[in-house]
């Protein structure tokens, strides 16, 4: 009787699947580019494994895609159940901001829905022109960033306009380094928001208009540099001459004023 027993339990058990845990309203789920996102999905019941279990993505078009199956998620999408065979999540690294859209995660009785919102970089102070002023062999740093320094750009880009000419145009010098900036350029931190860069040994050939871009804004700064005047020392006499003697004090001692006093 009781093997009996524990055999419906099992069959119920197995028929039974997996039941998704949490409600099956939609939830927001934001990221940041160039971070990672997790989008959760479980079984109730952790001794549970699923049949069947799939992640899609819709972005408005008719039908849903699956993420595994995308090549723009290449090496990016990492799923628990290998291991935590109750564990559905899944883990979206090196965000970008084309991921936003609708996601699922579906097994073979249900499935919850997923609105994944990634916040790309708006530059700091874009809509204006910084002037910045330094002089020749000194080092300086041009400012920009993300106004949320959690995000971090796919890409970035800064490029050069030099001052000699008003049509000269604007050249990439970073990432690509290239010709006299090669070795002297380089950003200030390479895994956050702060995409400020370094400019080390200045020279004339620097002064120009510099762009700080990313995907969807651009920043612009003019940078001037001076040339660094050699000091003069200013003479009021000749140095090779020899100082003169000292003219003779006329300051009159006790001594000769009573003698003065006794010839009246």
């Amino acid at each position: 009787m009781m093997e009996c027993l524990y055999l419906l339990l099992v069959v119920f058990h197995f028929t039974a699947g997996c039941s998704l845990s949490g409600e099956q309203t939609l939830k927001l789920v934001t990221g940041h580019t160039g971070s990672s996102v997790l989008l959760p999905c479980s079984c109730t019941d952790l001794q549970t494994k699923p049949q069947r279990v799939t992640w899609k993505i819709n972005r408005g078009e008719r039908e849903w895609t699956e993420v595994f199956s995308a090549d723009q998620y290449r090496d990016r999408l990492h799923q628990f159940n290998e291991d935590s065979p109750a564990n559905l999540s899944l883990l979206i690294s090196d965000l970008r901001e084309e991921d936003d859209g609708d996601y699922r995660c579906e097994t073979e009785k249900e499935s919850r829905d997923f609105w994944l919102y990634v916040k790309g970089c708006d530059l700091a102070n874009s809509e204006e022109i910084e002037e910045v002023t330094r002089f020749s062999g000194e080092s300086v740093v041009l400012l920009c960033s993300c106004t949320d320094l959690q995000t971090k750009p796919n890409t970035v880009k800064w490029e050069f306009s030099s001052d000699k000419s008003e049509t000269s145009p604007y050249v990439e010098i970073y990432s690509a380094q290239t010709g006299q900036h090669r070795d002297r350029f380089r950003l200030t931190n390479k895994n956050s928001g702060n995409l400020s860069l370094l400019i080390s040994d200045l020279t004339e050939e620097d002064q120009g208009d510099y762009s700080c871009s990313v995907q969807r804004d651009r920043k612009y700064i003019r940078l001037h540099v001076k040339v660094r005047e050699t000091p003069t020392h200013l003479w009021t006499t000749d140095p090779t001459t020899t100082p003169s003697e000292d003219p003779p004090t006329t300051e009159t001692t006790e001594s000769e004023r009573i003698m003065m006093c006794v010839a009246r």
